[in-house]
Order: structure tokens, then C-alpha cells, then sequence
């Protein structure tokens, strides 16, 4: 079973990378076939939960969690406040539809919440860990399927029924609210193909995502302005 493991985590980050430049270029205006994007889209499906996968497995080794979840919510600004500000001038909705990062970032936070409301046995923790949980769930980018996603990937690990349970329970919930990912299950023999070790570990391999993700996104779209 460990043959097909094959994947660390920064061929699981560049594969995804991929997958998502290929999908937002389709938000230039006549550059891909509606046919080809609408594939596109489907595959591309796997990207966010791959992504909210790798958080979960971040924050289990991270050394240092504040740092992490800080820099999970630093970028997450910087992308907010990036978007908007050239939303203004370019007119173009993509641009403020388009921040995962929020959800990514209040579904860590919320599972940090309730770890050190464990080891310092303050309840307050665990309330604001749901506060967490909802923001992320109903203002993220692919909230409805991300925050649910880490949730039970965190807190079942050592438990693979009750993790697949909740797996079909997200699975409801996307085909249930509008505008959520039904797709999203796409991710998981992606996922299944992780080895567990991080592969590439520099700071050029730590930044590259938090970097590359606000900046193609506002590439592109000057690009569409300008189409």
C-alpha cells in the first residue's frame, strides 16, 4: 500500500498550483473554449481541499503554531487588501470573489482555539473556536467545504470511520447550499497518494504559495483589463 504513496508535500503543492493557474485563467476573458473550462473546473475541484489538507498537516508539525496561524491570517490581509484596492480600478468581481485564504486561516484558528483551550482548560477558547469556525464556514471562499474539511481531518486522524463519516456529511452539505462545491471529493485519492513527509524544505518552498497565490490572481486579472 505504501508504493503508491508517492507524493510529499511539495509535489502536492506544485500539482496544485498548477491545477489552480490553469483554472483562473479561464477568467480571461476568451483565452480557453467554454467546454475545455468547464473541465477545467471540474478537475480543478481539488485544489482548495488538497490545500485545507495540507494546513491540518501544518498544524500538526508545526513548531511554532502561533507563527503559522499568523501567517496563515497575514497573507490572508494582504490578499483581501490587494484585491480590493485593484477591484477599484479594474472593475472586475473575480477579484473580490477570490481569497481562500480566509477560510484556510479562521478553519486553523479555530482548530488551535480548541487545542490550547485543552492544554490551558479555558472555555472561552472553545467558544471562540466556533466564532472561528462560522466566520470561515459563511464568509470563506469555499468555507462550506474547507472549515468542515479541516475540522474532521484534524480531529478524527486516528480515527478513518468516523473522518470518512464526516467526509459524507460534508458531501451532503455541498450538494444541499447553493453555490458550495459538490466536487470538492475529487481531492480525495489526491490526498490518499501523500506519503507524509514535507519534501523541499526552504524558505523559498515555505513563502512560494502565500507569494504566488495574491500575485497570480492580480496578474491575471490586470491581464483581463487589458484584453
Amino acid at each position: 500500500m505504501d508504493k503508491i504513496k508517492i507524493l510529499n508535500a511539495w509535489h502536492l503543492k506544485l500539482i496544485m498550483v498548477a491545477l489552480m493557474l490553469l483554472d483562473h485563467i479561464r477568467h480571461i476573458d476568451n483565452v480557453i473554449p467554454p467546454d475545455v473550462g468547464f473541465v477545467i473546473s471540474i478537475v480543478s475541484r481539488c485544489v482548495a481541499p488538497v490545500f485545507a489538507f495540507l494546513v491540518v498537516e501544518g498544524i500538526i508539525h508545526s513548531s511554532n503554531l502561533k507563527k503559522y496561524i499568523f501567517r496563515l491570517f497575514l497573507f490572508a490581509g494582504i490578499t483581501f487588501a490587494g484585491s480590493n484596492i485593484l477591484a477599484i480600478f479594474l472593475g472586475n468581481q473575480w477579484l473580490l470573489d477570490t481569497n481562500v485564504l480566509i477560510a484556510l486561516a479562521f478553519g486553523a484558528l479555530g482548530i488551535a482555539l480548541i487545542i490550547w483551550g485543552k492544554e490551558k482548560r479555558k472555555n472561552i477558547l472553545f467558544a471562540l473556536s466556533v466564532i472561528c469556525f462560522v466566520i470561515g464556514f459563511l464568509f470563506g471562499e469555499w468555507g462550506t467545504v474547507v472549515v468542515p474539511f479541516m475540522a474532521f481531518s484534524y480531529f478524527f486522524q486516528s480515527k478513518p470511520l468516523y473522518k470518512y463519516i464526516g467526509y459524507g456529511i460534508i458531501c451532503v452539505i455541498a450538494l444541499l447550499i447553493p453555490f458550495s462545491e459538490p466536487y470538492w471529493f475529487i481531492a480525495l485519492p489526491i490526498i490518499f497518494l501523500y506519503n507524509g513527509k514535507r519534501g523541499l524544505n526552504t524558505t523559498f518552498s515555505k513563502y512560494f504559495f502565500y507569494v504566488f497565490y495574491p500575485l497570480h490572481i492580480w496578474v491575471l486579472a490586470v491581464i483581463n483589463y487589458f484584453m
